[in-house]
């Protein structure tokens, strides 16, 4: 890119990327992937706790605004916290939004080439399963060839670059500017027998997408069973040490407060949580103790220690 000065890992996606000239505390990177971004000091030691359940969905919105805007977005240590993925819905609008400006510049019926975690998608099963929908819309088209190591739907499964049908875009050309509007415009399965069940699943966490007649839902549902969540809450309290101060130990109970109301929304912040796993792990060293926050963040499928 021009005004390249230098290459280095992107902090979001780890492929090689553009250093671009930046005079504040913060990296100004180009990558082919997730687009131009600059992103704080502060910022970049975050991302390093948060490993990579977080980086796919700041790498989704800095494509999207490069991409739609040709500016850079600015990523803070608070957008990092308040970072959190959006519906399937949601997903399956951005991702025909993105294929049809691309189809534009292409040339109508041409084929896209794009990356998975443009739109929001943990792995290539869920972007799979996005594109699988669209196709029974009739939406896009594409071409799906299985490796000989690997069985339909997983990773080893190749994904020809997909197409906008015609009827989309003509439906896009008049404009579509929201996730409402589009599922207004497309769910509209006439044939009752033409049902579609997705079950997307992420260690504890279930992605459900069912389309029935002209009703679709997009649901996340946590899966955490509240009985189980509440003995570990309480193992990880009872198991402090004795020799801790009562404010630590009220801060302690406060922070586990926090962690069970947000588990139990529906777009928990992981980030968060995990953050406030990490601080709790350095109030006491007992084994008992991290011990049992371990097992806490392991249910969480949050990997802190």
């Amino acid at each position: 890119m021009l005004n390249s000065i230098g290459r280095a890992n992107c902090y979001l996606c780890e492929k090689s990327a553009d250093v671009l000239p930046h005079q504040e505390a913060a990296a100004h990177l180009y990558c082919e992937n997730c687009g131009e971004y600059i992103i704080t000091i502060q910022a970049i030691t975050v991302l390093e706790y948060l490993k990579n359940d977080i980086k796919y969905i700041l790498s989704s919105q800095t494509f999207e605004k490069y991409y739609y805007e040709k500016t850079p977005l600015l990523i803070q240590s608070e957008h990092i916290h308040n970072a959190k993925d959006v519906t399937l819905l949601e997903k399956l609008y951005k991702l025909s939004k993105y294929i049809f400006c691309e189809t534009k510049i292409t040339g109508l019926g041409s084929r896209i080439s794009i990356r998975c975690s443009r739109f929001y998608c943990r792995n290539n099963e869920e972007y799979l399963h996005l594109l699988e929908t669209l196709k029974s819309l009739n939406i896009v088209d594409f071409e799906e060839i299985d490796s000989p190591s690997g069985a339909k739907g997983t990773y080893n499964t190749i994904i020809g670059s997909p197409k906008l049908l015609g009827n989309a875009i003509l439906v896009f050309e008049k404009g579509i500017e929201s996730a409402e509007k589009f599922k207004e415009t497309f769910m509209h399965i006439k044939n009752d027998t033409n049902q579609i069940e997705l079950h997307i699943k992420d260690g504890k966490n279930q992605f459900n997408f069912a389309i029935n007649g002209s009703n679709i839902s997009a649901t996340q549902n946590n899966t955490f069973d509240i009985k189980e969540l509440n003995t570990l809450l309480e193992n990880v309290f009872n198991s402090l040490p004795q020799d801790i101060s009562n404010e630590e130990r009220n801060n302690v109970k406060e922070n586990l407060e926090f962690i069970k109301s947000e588990t139990q929304s529906p777009n928990p912040k992981k980030a968060v949580i995990k953050s406030i796993l990490t601080t709790l792990g350095g109030i006491a060293k007992a084994t008992g103790f991290l011990a049992s926050l371990a097992k806490l963040a392991e249910y969480l499928n949050l990997y802190v220690f």
